[in-house]
């Protein structure tokens, strides 16, 4: 077989190949530590099994990898056991010769974002550049709707976070499919707050000097976080909200959660939010207030943040006093659930009604 990075989103350092197995690493670029996002295609001559193995700490999650046999296009769960997750190993049967895809989570690239426009009927959204990345790529701005109420949502700060941009299609379909319930509202979506690492495959989290997520203030680096800032200004939204994925399979990743903050008023929003959607989410994919994480609990302490504040945390003191909130959505299972991009559209569209519900 051969391996190699050469797809969109593209990220695996091939170490040793022999026979139908793999030794393979993560390429960290410009992340400081370890982090665990990879993504390959695979060419096999043969059918048969196939085994990769990765080196250099945690790379294969609840459910193994995502695989995809049609180029990107479509994705599924191949499953891992215990043995082979402790062993970060997972194990693919190749029932042809061929061209299969493989990555750490199911991605959501610029094709994904592309062909969710073109399904809908022309006119739904209006589309704009919000800026230029730093590779010179457009970076969007979504709108929606023109009523008083503008309501600020972002993914990828952490360029690789995929489930949290396929959560926010589902908000957006529901919100289009149902003008007059949200005719209150004006939405500014921007799916790419970090367009070059979405596709070239960086890690995104804590990039040098410091990542998108840590960037807001009058110090700002990335034209995509001086951008959103201007944004806000401009159009002074009631709420700010913020899409990520936790990490990959310890034991706060697999439940969806609102991140705490340490300013009381931010909160007190985050805890009405948090206590309607616990009703609002689908089965397919529930969320239970009790597990959000409060400021000071976890990884959520004024150390994690020394890097700068994040777009929640710069909200917080904007003059005219808007909620904002940051969520976590789990990449691949919450609890014993086995979650896939379908799941993850239905959870988006329980955000749009919570939202119609609570501001």
């Amino acid at each position: 077989m051969r391996i190699d990075n050469q797809l969109p989103g593209g990220n695996i350092i091939v170490e040793k190949i022999d026979g139908h197995k793999a030794v393979l690493k993560r390429e960290l670029r410009d992340t400081a530590g370890n982090w665990f996002y990879w993504k390959f295609r695979a060419e096999f001559d043969e059918p048969g099994d196939y085994v990769f193995t990765f080196l250099e700490g945690a790379s294969v999650g609840n459910r193994g990898a995502a695989i995809s046999v049609d180029k990107g296009k479509t994705w599924t769960w191949g499953g891992v056991s215990e043995e082979d997750k402790k062993a970060e190993t997972f194990r693919y049967h190749a029932a042809a010769a061929g061209e299969v895809w493989f990555c750490v989570c199911v991605p959501y690239m610029q094709s994904d974002w592309d062909a969710f426009m073109a399904s809908m009927p022309e006119g739904t959204f209006h589309c704009e550049e919000l800026c230029r990345s730093r590779k010179g790529r457009s970076v969007e701005l979504l709108t929606w709707g023109n009523g008083p109420k503008a309501i600020l949502v972002t993914t990828r700060h952490h360029c690789q976070e995929s489930m949290a941009t396929h959560s926010l299609e589902g908000m957006l379909r529901e919100v289009a499919a149902h003008p007059n319930m949200y005719k209150e509202y004006t939405f500014y979506v921007v799916p790419f707050a970090d367009k070059d690492g979405v596709e070239d495959g960086d890690q995104g989290k804590n990039r040098k000097p410091h990542d998108h997520a840590r960037d807001y203030g009058a110090d700002a680096i990335y034209p995509e976080v001086k951008a959103i800032m201007a944004l806000a200004y401009r159009v002074k939204p009631v709420l700010l909200f913020d899409m990520h994925c936790p990490w990959l399979r310890s034991s706060t990743d697999i439940y969806t959660y609102f991140v705490g903050q340490e300013n009381p008023r931010i909160q007190a929003g985050i805890t009405a939010f948090s206590s309607v959607l616990e009703n609002e989410s689908p089965a397919s994919f529930p969320h239970h207030s009790s597990d959000d994480m409060p400021f000071g609990v976890s990884w959520n302490t004024s150390a994690n943040y020394k890097q700068g504040k994040t777009l929640v945390m710069w909200a917080a003191g904007l003059p005219w006093e808007p909620r904002a909130q940051s969520i976590e959505i789990p990449f691949a299972n919450l609890r014993d659930l086995t979650v896939d991009a379908a799941a993850a559209k239905e959870f988006g569209a329980a955000l749009a009604r919570t939202i119609l519900k609570v501001i």
